[in-house]
């Protein structure tokens, strides 16, 4: 019963589309403003002329009044209502003190009285009107002011009713058509949105096509020898820094997988070869044993070996600090080293001491992995000083100093890759797979803490773990 997973993939809208959108939305409110204002401003005008229409009226009738005992002769007379006793654009009413009708135009009665603006005497300035809705749909803006006449400032009361019901009807059509073409506009400006938006993202385009072209046999090219807008500059650093980390992790993962290949070709080529050998003829037991034992030499160096290549693939698993006695740890270390140590002649000195918090298993290892190397680097009747210091910030650092071989300085860069080798270590000893100083890498990581590797060539070498506090 065989199960897929497939990752689910979700698109969000385009960068089109959101710019597109901007645009509408940034034309939108411009639109909006712009017509807003443009109506505004005109319904103001119109406003202020009809109001200033109508003081003007009000005034011309007022003046003619207290000369003019027929008002209605001395309206024609002075052009203020035409011949055939009808207003062209306005309604009359003038009254008496006591709110009797003394004369008023033709149309007039669909005006009520009492719903004009209180009126102001002849020595205040008329203010603006109020709006009203006679029952046959017109509009009329009203306004009142009384009449000085012998001595009386109250001697007759104006009433003008200004008909603007063909202004509202234009400003009707003049929203209409302003929405329209707030409508057209928006059109026109998702249009050349999306022909702005996809002309600006077009060198995106260019670079996702460039970068589709770079393969694994040419992660040395790079994208910002290109002609990019300004804009791309910190995505085509991003993009050339992220190819040559992949450019050196490839070169690294090639000459991983050979020096793994190599190393594991030569023990299993020493088993077969001795296999071959012992069935080429026929030998005694003692024989046949050696050869079985020469196996299992093999056999444990493959095995450590595989043991290493998994702890550097989960080099997480299975931690466990507890506060450890450094200097007692070493001893045992270097107790285990004794045999070797004795037989090429080599003097182990540990100085100071202290405490730290580290996996006992992963703190052996690492450290032994060290000594290890300082042993097989070493000539004999050489020197190994092991310096134990807690420092000023409650850390501890071990120094691991030899007098061996030394590594070359062009060789130091790369003394911590797995697998890696020098040809003179090679020489000196062969039983290695280069995979020690990785694992004192990866471990001294898990422990938050550092490695340094100092080195002078046929002076030897000097090794410093530096462990964090906790």
């Amino acid at each position: 019963m065989f199960s897929t997973n497939s990752a689910k993939i979700t698109t969000s809208t385009s960068i089109t589309t959101r710019l597109t959108a901007l645009y509408l939305i940034s034309t939108l409110a411009i639109l909006v403003f712009t017509i807003s204002f443009l109506l505004q401003t005109l319904v103001a005008d119109l406003e202020y002329e009809d109001n200033d229409f109508l003081s003007e009226r009000i005034a011309s009738i007022a003046a003619l009044i207290p000369s003019h005992p027929d008002t209605l002769t001395a309206l024609k007379d002075q052009n203020l209502i035409d011949n055939s006793g009808q207003y062209t654009r306005y309604l009359v009413r003038v009254q008496d003190a006591g709110g009797r009708t003394i004369m008023e135009s033709p149309g007039m009665s669909s005006v009520p009285s009492d719903i004009f603006p209180p009126p102001v005497v002849s020595s205040h300035k008329i203010g603006s009107g109020i709006k009203f809705k006679a029952a046959d749909s017109s509009h009329y803006l009203l306004n009142s002011a009384w009449a000085e006449g012998f001595g009386d400032s109250h001697f007759r009361l104006v009433q003008v009713a200004l008909d603007v019901t063909g202004e509202l009807a234009l400003m009707d059509k003049y929203r209409l058509k302003m929405g329209v073409a707030l409508l057209a506009g928006l059109v026109f400006a998702g249009g050349l949105g999306i022909i702005i938006a996809r002309k600006g993202l077009q060198p995106l385009k260019e670079m996702a096509e460039t970068v589709a072209q770079i393969t694994a046999t040419g992660l040395h090219q790079r994208v910002r020898s290109g002609s990019w807008p300004k804009e791309l500059d910190h995505l085509t650093v991003a993009l050339d820094t992220m190819l040559g980390r992949l450019e050196e992790s490839f070169a690294r993962l090639t000459e991983f997988s050979a020096n793994l290949a190599h190393e594991l070709r030569t023990p299993i080529n020493n088993l077969r070869g001795e296999a071959e050998i012992a069935l080429s003829r026929s030998r005694s037991a003692d024989e046949y044993r050696r050869v079985v034992e020469s196996s299992i030499e093999e056999y444990e160096r493959l095995s450590r070996m595989i043991s290493d290549i998994l702890f550097l693939a989960r080099p997480e698993q299975g931690v466990i600090k507890s506060p450890l006695n450094v200097r007692a740890e070493i001893e045992t270390l270097v107790e285990y080293f004794h045999g070797v140590a004795e037989e090429q002649q080599i003097k182990v000195v540990i100085k100071g001491g202290g405490t730290v918090f580290a996996d006992p298993r992963l703190f052996q290892w690492a450290v032994g992995n060290i000594i290890s190397n300082a042993l097989h680097y070493t000539p004999d009747g050489g020197r190994i000083t092991i310096t134990i210091s807690p420092l000023h910030d409650e850390n501890l650092s071990i120094t691991i100093q030899d007098t061996g071989m030394g590594i070359p300085p062009d060789e130091l860069p790369r003394v911590f890759d797995r697998f890696y080798r020098s040809a003179s270590a090679r020489q000196r000893h062969n039983q290695g797979c280069g995979l020690g100083l990785a694992i004192v890498f990866s471990i001294m990581q898990l422990h938050g803490g550092t490695v340094t590797l100092a080195s002078e060539q046929g002076h030897g070498t000097t090794v410093t773990l530096q462990f964090p506090h906790q």
